[in-house]
């Protein structure tokens, strides 16, 4: 069973201390939880966080190829942190083709074809803050 949890709430209502307090825990208990952020700031404020395209190694253009996965080199220390995490956290997840990637990737490192390879995911952003479209 893929637990996937979601949390959309406007800035300074303890976002990023929620998502600290859930990665020590699971830390604490000795497993691997990953923290990653869209930006650079929201990397920095989580604990052992990075960037999701310097610790993903995300594709820079996403749309040019059919099924995209992550540049992570499969006897990297990030593929074995794939492969065996528990928990993935995504701060400011508004970069929806990033987390199809992301999915791709853990299927593909795991050979498991349930959504996320099974792995509990919280992704987190506040829409409020999303500048509008202008065409």
């Amino acid at each position: 069973m893929v637990d996937f949890f979601f949390i959309d709430v406007p800035g300074g209502t303890g976002k990023t201390f929620l998502l600290n307090l859930v990665l020590v825990e699971i830390r604490m208990k000795g497993e691997i939880a990953l923290a990653v952020a869209s930006s650079g700031i929201a990397a920095a404020l989580l604990d052992e966080g990075r960037t999701a395209h310097s610790a993903l190694k995300l594709p820079l253009k996403l749309n040019i190829a059919k099924n995209p996965i992550c540049n992570v080199v499969k006897t990297s220390g990030m593929a074995n942190a794939l492969k065996t995490c528990q928990f993935i956290n995504w701060d400011e997840c508004t970069m929806a083709q990033g987390l199809e990637v992301l999915d791709r990737t853990l299927r593909e490192f795991r050979n498991n074809p349930r959504p996320m390879a099974g792995d509990m995911i919280l992704i987190a952003d506040d829409f409020h803050q999303m500048l509008p479209v202008v065409t």
